[in-house]
């Protein structure tokens, strides 16, 4: 073997791709095995043939081509990702002269396995950097709500989805609402229409949860056409999701989840990552409702308090009002009833009081007292408030076991919200004078 086929054999076998191509007609004069085997082609395939049509299947000169740029002795280094092998390449171009003759001799390597794993490094980076800045939103934002649709901003823009949500889990009733949602510009929030849907539509899901496990859904094309899954999704126009469970010691409590992420992003756990650090951000916030009930609502009657009624006269100060009624009601005989029948019986009475007052106003109703509740109705007509109070006072004829006091008041002058109210008091005084001179003196 002389020293030319040496070489030629070195070449034919190297482990890098090598043509060699006539730079005026862009024949391929040379191509080695590796590079055949990499296209696919046999040389007769290949040699004599232009190389954008040998190498790229393409009909005219690659838009890409180093030919012109080319100089003598010196090399130029370029990559292409070839989209039909779905591989990277890093190529050594040189112009290489031999007599009259220009030819361009391109070494390939193969890099897509590099290119992959440093790929595969900066999205852990990613991940872990997104992991951070989670907990981090998480541990500096007092405001709950606030926090935790920060964190679902920033899941939702690290997996590139359309929607990142919570649905939290209600026991009594054993259904699951979407309490928290964060939206890709121009997806239309679903939040308001998916509350009180019932577990049971999700049970696909569920043994996969109670093993810790998340649901990742790559297609929708993956799942049964007939299944339930695939036409809630469907609906939805979900195509891909990932949802990781929510538990609370052991117990499911919810899920945490994103639609149609990006599916690179799939694999790194972030979801489950950040998911412990959710729950304590949920109950945190269940603890913050409940001493928002222990300070503001009545435990007994579950209507507002004392502390809230006096809230409340604070923020009417500040806000106008076209109109403005007061309804003043004290329970008569409470304490007579506490001492005859006992305490239980007595807080029947109130309870029954509350709940008259809870289905005619619905709103703004307050316990001020032990057998004192106060209305305060803003923004209703004469009318409108006339009607209920009238429904109050049929209640009364209606009712022997209860009996109670009233004062109402509407107008639609400006006066402040204490003189009304002082007036429905005395108005409800008056009634219990009349009351007392009616059915106490008749004993």
């Amino acid at each position: 073997m002389d020293y030319k086929e040496l070489c030629y054999e070195i070449i034919d076998n190297h482990d890098n791709i090598v043509y060699a191509t006539d730079m005026q007609t862009n024949e391929v004069i040379f191509a080695n095995k590796k590079l055949l085997q990499v296209i696919g082609k046999t040389k007769a395939e290949v040699f004599g043939k232009p190389c954008y049509q040998a190498l790229q299947d393409k009909e005219k000169p690659c838009e890409f081509c180093t030919n012109a740029i080319l100089l003598e002795n010196k090399c130029y280094d370029w990559e292409i990702f070839r989209d039909d092998m779905q591989r990277y390449f890093i190529l050594h171009d040189n112009l290489l002269v031999l007599g009259d003759r220009k030819l361009r001799v391109e070494v390939g390597t193969d890099i897509t396995d590099q290119i992959l794993e440093k790929r595969e490094i900066k999205n852990k980076l990613n991940m872990e950097k997104t992991l951070i800045k989670c907990i981090d939103t998480l541990s500096h934002e007092n405001n709950v709500n606030k926090a935790i649709n920060e964190l679902l901003k920033i899941v939702g823009e690290t997996y590139e989805g359309d929607r990142a949500y919570i649905f939290e889990r209600c026991e009594a009733d054993d259904t699951v609402s979407n309490t928290y949602e964060w939206c890709k510009n121009g997806v239309a929030p679903q939040l308001n229409s998916l509350q009180k849907v019932p577990f049971s539509y999700f049970d696909m899901w569920i043994e996969m949860f109670s093993n810790s496990k998340s649901r990742v859904i790559c297609s929708l094309e993956e799942l049964d056409h007939a299944s339930e899954e695939y036409k809630i999704l469907r609906a939805q126009n979900i195509n891909s999701l990932v949802a990781a469970p929510l538990f609370n010691n052991s117990t499911l409590i919810g899920f945490i989840g994103v639609d149609n992420p990006t599916i690179a992003y799939l694999r790194y756990g972030l979801l489950e990552q950040v998911s412990s650090f959710i729950v304590n951000d949920l109950q945190k916030r269940l603890l913050i409702e409940k001493l928002h009930v222990l300070s503001y609502i009545d435990s007994l009657t579950g209507v507002c308090n004392r502390t809230s009624y006096i809230k409340y006269l604070d923020e009417l100060k500040d806000n106008n009002y076209s109109t403005l009624g007061i309804i003043f009601i004290d329970i008569n005989g409470l304490k007579k009833a506490n001492d005859s029948k006992g305490h239980a019986y007595g807080d029947q009475m109130i309870v029954t009081v509350s709940d008259l007052l809870k289905q005619t106003f619905v709103e703004n109703v307050f316990r001020i007292g032990g057998d004192e509740f106060v209305v305060i109705c803003t923004g209703t007509t004469n009318e409108e408030f006339t009607c209920k109070e009238q429904a109050l006072r049929a209640f009364l004829e209606k009712n022997t076991e209860i009996s109670f006091s009233l004062g109402a008041v509407w107008t639609d002058e400006i006066i402040s919200v204490e003189k009304l109210i002082a007036v429905a008091d005395k108005a409800m005084y008056d009634d219990k004078r009349d009351y007392y001179q009616k059915y106490l003196h008749s004993d």
